[in-house]
């Protein structure tokens, strides 16, 4: 059965992005041995991606430049949207509106086998909580502070996690796995 998945890195006291939203920050973290692997591994099991907008153009901003290659190879993404935004050449993508439990049948779907990656940004993972549609989160932690920023689910929410698994990633960087709900 596919599960939606929240993958993203955090500062320690909450952040994934600085006060100007950015997430460069985390770079040095990424190319960590451990999270690397990790990631890696965890990447194989993604049969299909959900971004949000904002998220979606800093990407494509970062392909466009050569700075960064397109990360989700032939997956499928789907990007949460209010506006009309630029494809890439050879990307599978589909631009959606509207609520996320609306969508999220679809979205598993064309995971075939796989598990959603719930990208982000932050509020969209925040719509994911709240429609019932986000089963784990995996939160990697590193020895950061950053004292202000876009918070884990870009909201106040509530919502019960348990505690499924914590892996030391290396370099004072933990991976925290959580079941949702």
């Amino acid at each position: 059965m596919t599960s939606f998945k929240y993958y993203v890195g955090a500062s320690i006291d909450g952040f994934i992005a600085d006060r100007n939203g950015s997430v460069q920050w985390f770079t040095p973290y990424a190319s960590q041995p451990g999270v690397k692997k990790h990631f890696d591994e965890f990447f194989e099991t993604v049969g299909a991606v959900v971004i949000g907008g904002k998220t979606y153009e800093n990407i494509v901003r970062d392909a466009t430049e050569g700075s960064v290659p397109w990360v989700f190879g032939d997956k499928p993404v789907w990007v949460f949207t209010h506006h009309e935004l630029p494809t890439l050449p050879g990307a599978d993508l589909t631009f959606i509106r509207g609520e996320v439990g609306f969508w999220s049948q679809d979205i598993a779907q064309s995971a075939g086998a796989g598990d959603v990656w719930v990208v982000g940004g932050a509020d969209l993972a925040g719509a994911f909580v709240e429609a019932d549609a986000l089963d784990e989160l995996l939160l990697v932690t590193v020895p950061e502070v950053l004292g202000g920023g876009a918070n884990l689910f870009g909201r106040a929410i509530s919502t019960q996690l348990s505690s499924l698994e914590v892996t030391d990633l290396g370099a004072d960087i933990v991976l925290s796995r959580y079941a949702i709900g």
